[in-house]
């Protein structure tokens, strides 16, 4: 028979009471630090977050597609066609090219007759141009402003009150959303 040694007996009470001792401090920490935390339910706000988009249904389609036909209605009131010659002709059998006419559109800018356009429409600075507005009203038009290298080109026509587009902030334009052009021939 082997004898147990006295001397482990009290080294191993010893490492037991330090470990309860150690496990007593870190539950006295842990008590009082989450005793200390407040929680008010009115701080806080709950809030449903949709893990899918929704549905597309009919009814949605039609409320989109009708935003959309209200917008292009609302701008083509403020596009405007544009010809260097005053009166391009309503017959087929033109041997004239739409660059020869300068035929192509602009919009109004500001309610006191501005127009932006392309220059390859409207003609260099001085250039005389004829604007025709949705409504029908023709008006002699001169380019005030224009810049062969980006091909845009301003022209003032007398007229007030006009309706205007307002320009977006480009840098909010994102790839991949629809873009809608509006050009309209029927004016000459």
């Amino acid at each position: 028979m082997k004898r147990k040694k006295k001397t482990d007996n009290p080294k191993k009470v010893i490492v037991i009471a330090i470990l309860a001792i150690l496990v007593w401090i870190f539950a006295f920490y842990l008590y009082i630090t989450y005793n200390n935390i407040e929680i008010n339910p009115s701080n806080y706000e709950a809030s449903k977050v949709l893990s899918t988009p929704n549905t597309q249904t009919v009814e949605t389609v039609e409320a989109d597609s009708k935003k959309v036909a209200d917008v292009i209605e609302e701008t083509t009131r403020k596009v405007v066609g544009i010809s260097k010659l005053k009166n391009a002709g309503n017959s087929i059998l033109s041997k004239s090219t739409e660059s020869e006419l300068g035929l192509g559109t602009g919009m109004i800018i500001t309610d006191n007759g501005y127009i932006l356009s392309n220059e390859h429409v409207t003609g260099e600075k001085y250039s005389k141009c004829y604007i025709t507005l949705e409504n029908g009203n023709t008006y002699d038009g001169t380019v005030a402003w224009s810049d062969s290298d980006l091909d845009l080109s301003i022209t003032k026509i007398n007229a007030k009150n006009l309706e205007y587009v307002t320009l977006g902030d480009s840098s909010q334009i994102r790839v991949g959303e629809t873009v809608y052009a509006i050009r309209k021939s029927h004016w000459f």
